[in-house]
């Protein structure tokens, strides 16, 4: 069965995998099918391999009552011949440089045999890092760097990850809760795939429980400070050669447009200005900055200046 779960074009030895899904629960702000999906335009990946027809027969219905055609799979004719199976989209992307790019479509059913062709994809692949991306809406202020959450298969990783202002989350520890995909393929390489490194980034999209005239929510759906807020730690984490001013303009100019829809609603709407107040006091975030590697013989050049600079006058 195994050689019927994953079709391999190429294998790319691979570093880095970072990891996505359409059409799933923690989805807010489009993260975590709208992040890959933009990698994949930006950095020009190419496909290389994707799940195969016993994934698409076993993790998926054929239809959801009421959907319309928003979970069936896909079909293409050409002429009235059929030019591609049916089957779910889970595909992997070479972007160069060692970085992978997977994106999916979270399954419905048998997470195990999902799981089975996923982390057997990364051994083959040459079991590079892996980093899953997700979203979820929240009360974030917009003129603020997002909150990006996370967890992680080994504990020999934390120290490393302590460097990237992480939130490190506690969910279902006091309740039950049901994981998503990522954390459940988070849980399943700690306890099942020991020798893997992953680690599932969540950032928060700001979302607001307002409506419009138009009665569609007041916040971010497809939020670009997000995507930058991830990908500019693991652009540090990973040393990646990408340009993110794309993503922090078009973050900034999102932001900027809830920013004056909130304060119109907070004018006319007392309760609303106080959740809006309130949720700039409450918002909890660990700020992360880069640093900046200089060039040995500059950082040797200005420590001699300072070291031979004139000594100040005391004005005291």
């Amino acid at each position: 069965m195994a050689d019927e779960l994953v079709n391999l074009e190429s294998k790319p030895v691979a570093k880095q995998l970072i990891a996505g899904w359409r059409r799933q629960w923690s989805d807010g702000g489009e993260i975590s099918g709208g992040l890959p999906r933009y990698l994949i335009s930006k950095l020009g990946a190419t496909q290389i391999r994707e799940m195969g027809t016993e994934v698409s027969k076993l993790c998926y219905p054929f239809q959801v009552p009421g959907t319309h055609d928003t979970y069936r799979p896909r079909v293409a004719y050409n002429e009235g011949l059929p030019v591609q199976p049916m089957t779910r989209r889970n595909r992997f992307y070479d972007a160069g440089n060692g970085l992978i790019i997977f994106l999916g479509q979270e399954p419905w059913f048998r997470i195990d045999v999902y799981a089975e062709a996923f982390f057997q994809a990364v051994a083959e692949l040459g079991s590079p890092k892996i980093v899953a991306v997700e979203g979820y809406n929240g009360a974030a202020p917009p003129e603020m760097e997002r909150s990006v959450s996370c967890i992680y298969s080994r504990a020999d990783m934390k120290e490393n990850l302590d460097q990237y202002g992480l939130r490190y989350s506690n969910y279902g520890s006091q309740s039950r809760n049901g994981p998503t995909i990522a954390m459940a393929l988070v849980t399943l390489a700690h306890y099942e795939h020991p020798d893997l490194e992953m680690l599932r980034m969540g950032a928060m999209a700001p979302m607001y429980p307002f409506l419009t005239s138009n009665n569609d929510p007041v916040g971010i759906n497809l939020d670009h400070r997000s995507f930058y807020d991830i990908m500019r730690r693991l652009k540090a984490m990973f040393d990646l050669e990408i340009d993110l001013s794309e993503l922090l303009s078009l973050g900034e100019s999102e932001s900027r447009q809830l920013v004056e829809t909130l304060e119109k609603i907070a004018e006319t709407n007392p309760t609303a200005k106080d959740l809006i107040e309130r949720a700039k006091v409450d918002f909890n975030f660990m700020p992360f900055e880069t640093t900046v590697d200089m060039d040995p013989a500059l950082n040797s050049a200005l420590e001699d200046i300072l070291r031979n600079a004139p000594d100040q006058p005391d004005e005291s």
